[in-house]
């Protein structure tokens, strides 16, 4: 047989086996079992810090645990885990306990003792890389001074933009250094500016800095042909806005929510501040936020509103506030509190709507929940 023939022969050969042998090593993937533990703002953001736990580290993880039945789910983090096996997936997401939620089953993954302090480990080295730092307005500007140049990272779409603080006093009054810088922002607001608070991390001098901006080209305008005309709001912690000697809470919440602190800082809310945050999720239609701050209202009271999300309905909370009908105390453990919310919804005229909100914490230790809110037509 002549050299070709043989090259023929051993072609033909290999085309043969070869769906055999792709089919095996399909089968010995499968067989590997595999976790994915992220981090998070949202279920629904694409930027996220992972670690990836190969066979032996998974199945040690996994030894020994439990699935617990339940209709309803503990309090959820912002740690996603995927869990591989016999090429099939199941997707989860860590309750504060350190149990796996899964949403599809209605049922829990529960861990033993050594493995609930181990996937806690893996979820706080995450937050660790993910999340910025706390620091205060007052530090801030000095490590950024007028003219410095620093990264922006939107939280949800992961997206880096880099801008030069131009002036502000009480907080950082920044504009996108190039016309690239500036589209990319745009994008982050799906191509449309906006007054919207979004968490942020500022990088600057390898330190990542938790931060809160807006999307609205307003004000003064000092690097041309940038495809920015004005200039944008960047907060800190304790920073405010020009007409306010107070910080503005959402920009506040936005801080913490970018150092991954959202919940310890709706824990430590107010009556007052509850349910601004509560128009505040409906105006920006933040599904995550809402769900968050509503934890305490029965399903038959949320889902109204987030169907009102649906549709479409936008919210705007009037500046001048409705005196709570009875002001808490300090030692109250209760509180109904009025806010007053012009609504737009399809195909319909604007109404100016009172939101009666009640609230209530169980010890003047605990934190304020909101347990109902009715609405009404003024």
């Amino acid at each position: 047989m002549n050299p070709v023939m043989i090259r023929s022969a051993l072609f033909l050969l290999v085309l043969c086996f070869l769906p055999f042998y792709l089919m095996t090593a399909y089968a010995a993937d499968t067989s590997q079992t595999m976790m994915v533990i992220s981090v998070r703002t949202s279920p629904s953001a694409t930027y996220e810090h992972k670690i990836i736990l190969g066979n032996k580290d998974t199945l040690r993880l996994l030894k020994s645990t439990k699935q617990e039945k339940s209709e309803y789910q503990a309090s959820l983090t912002d740690i996603y885990v995927k869990i591989v096996q016999a090429g099939k997936e199941k997707h989860f997401r860590m309750e504060e306990s350190g149990s796996l939620w899964n949403e599809i089953e209605h049922n829990r993954l529960l861990f033993t003792r050594k493995g609930t302090e181990q996937i806690l480990k893996y979820a706080d080295e995450l937050r660790a890389k993910h999340y910025g730092m706390i620091m205060p307005w007052s530090e801030v500007q000095q490590r950024l001074p007028r003219r410095s140049v620093f990264s922006i990272i939107d939280l949800e779409k992961g997206l880096t933009f880099r801008v030069q603080r131009r002036a502000g006093s009480k907080h950082a009054d920044v504009q996108p250094l190039t016309k690239q810088d500036a589209q990319t922002m745009k994008e982050i607001y799906n191509n449309q500016w906006s007054w919207d608070r979004k968490a942020i991390i500022v990088v600057a001098d390898h330190n990542r800095i938790a931060a809160s901006m807006n999307g609205m080209p307003h004000g003064g305008d000092g690097i041309p042909d940038n495809g920015f005309s004005g200039h944008f709001c960047v907060h800190f912690l304790g920073s405010s806005t020009h007409r306010s000697k107070n910080p503005d809470l959402f920009h506040q919440l936005m801080v913490h929510t970018a150092a991954g602190k959202r919940d310890p800082f709706l824990g430590n809310a107010s009556p007052d501040m509850l349910s601004d945050i509560f128009i505040g999720a409906l105006t920006q239609r933040d599904y995550e936020l809402f769900k968050h701050v509503s934890k305490g209202l029965p399903p038959d009271t949320a889902n109204p509103f987030l169907k009102e999300l649906e549709n479409k309905s936008t919210f705007r909370l009037n500046k001048h506030k409705v005196k709570s009908a009875n002001k808490y105390r300090e030692l109250s453990l209760s509180a109904e509190i009025k806010r007053t919310v012009t609504v737009k919804r399809k195909s319909q005229t604007e109404k100016t709507i009172t939101f009666r909100f009640m609230v209530i914490r169980e010890s003047v230790y605990s934190p304020w929940k909101i347990r109902d809110v009715k609405t009404d037509s003024c």
